[in-house]
């Protein structure tokens, strides 16, 4: 593999530990990402990455949960291979915004459990509210970009092309 994708991997591999998850979430979803192979195998993932078998089990567990990674299998092959589930665009966020609502919905309690009304308690207030009003808004967020994907999409290459 040549050091520009190595670097993307790694690179890939601190943004995913950025948002929360492990940087093995992210190298592995790098690796697929510029691999050019269709689907690549459990022992192909950690070999690119110098891994070992169980954190990359792990791993491929967490991204399959997360939706993005799904386990295939090929005709008269009885190993598991992997590839990059093309997702309908704003499910992922979808989801993610059913956590937030959750979390909405936790701040709040604790809010009402508080004994005592401070800048705490106000704060608790802000973020709930914050919370599931931005969750309120994502479906028109998502419509919208089914309307206006290929412009939008047009804009971007055609931006990145001038830079």
């Amino acid at each position: 593999m040549d050091k520009d994708k190595l670097t993307f991997i790694e690179e890939s591999g601190l943004m995913f530990e950025q948002m929360g998850m492990t940087r093995m979430i992210g190298r592995v979803f790098g690796y697929l990402m510029v691999c050019d192979e269709n689907a690549v195998s459990f022992d192909q993932i950690r070999e690119a990455l110098g891994a070992s078998k169980g954190s990359i089990s792990g791993t491929t567990r967490q991204l399959i949960q997360i939706g993005l990674i799904e386990p295939v299998s090929l005709p008269r092959d009885r190993k598991t291979y992997f590839r990059i589930t093309k997702i309908e665009l704003g499910n992922l966020l979808k989801t993610r915004f059913q956590l937030f609502a959750k979390f909405a919905d936790t701040l709040a309690k604790g809010r009402e459990l508080k004994k005592k009304d401070d800048d705490v308690a106000q704060w608790l207030l802000e973020a709930s509210t914050f919370y599931h009003w931005i969750g309120g808004e994502i479906e028109g967020i998502i419509e919208k970009w089914h309307r206006n994907k290929e412009q939008i999409i047009n804009d971007h290459i055609n931006k990145s092309s001038d830079e």
